[in-house]
């Protein structure tokens, strides 16, 4: 949170310390970045207008192809300069030690430290209840799915339903 206005959104912070966001030459606002790397660090001094271009630049510079990636869905990519960008990541991953594929000591140990520092991505559920927001408006949601009892003919929703008041438990079944 910025201590001067009060307000935790960066690009807002950045707007009222250093005023409007400027835009490039095709209308696009540009990216504010963060000059140290630490997206929690919204000191306004820590933030700095640049173009998508800059910004993309900046990061590949970097070696931190993952934001490259990120940036790059302003941005008009072919899908073989993409496949280029996952894989420099992949790379970096793996010599960092940190690729999700290198066996289950090296997972257990990034999950402990980012559950220590709060940032993992399952902490608070948001992943689980966007999951279940979008399958369930997709109609694809598990308590959605219409289901028949073979024995009795009983129609209900829900796979839970189901299976605790019907299928082989069904009273119709036991005859």
């Amino acid at each position: 949170m910025c201590i001067y206005c009060g307000t935790k959104k960066y690009r807002k912070i950045y707007e009222n310390h250093h005023g409007p966001i400027p835009r490039d030459e095709y209308g696009r606002k540009y990216d504010i970045h963060h000059i140290d790397g630490n997206h929690s660090n919204n000191d306004p001094m820590n933030l700095k207008a640049v173009t998508i271009n800059e910004h993309y630049d900046i990061h590949y510079s970097q070696g931190d192809y993952g934001a490259c990636i990120l940036i790059s869905r302003k941005m008009n990519f072919t899908s073989e300069e993409l496949a280029h960008l996952a894989g420099l990541s992949a790379k970096k991953r793996v010599q960092e030690g940190t690729h999700p594929f290198l066996g289950g000591a090296v997972q257990r140990e990034v999950a402990q430290k980012l559950l220590k520092a709060g940032t993992h991505p399952f902490l608070g559920g948001t992943i689980q209840r966007n999951l279940a927001y979008r399958l369930v408006a997709e109609g694809t949601h598990p308590s959605q799915k219409v289901w028949e009892c073979p024995y009795c003919g009983k129609v209900g929703k829900g796979k839970g339903n189901y299976t605790r008041h019907h299928g082989d438990s069904c009273k119709m079944a036991q005859i």
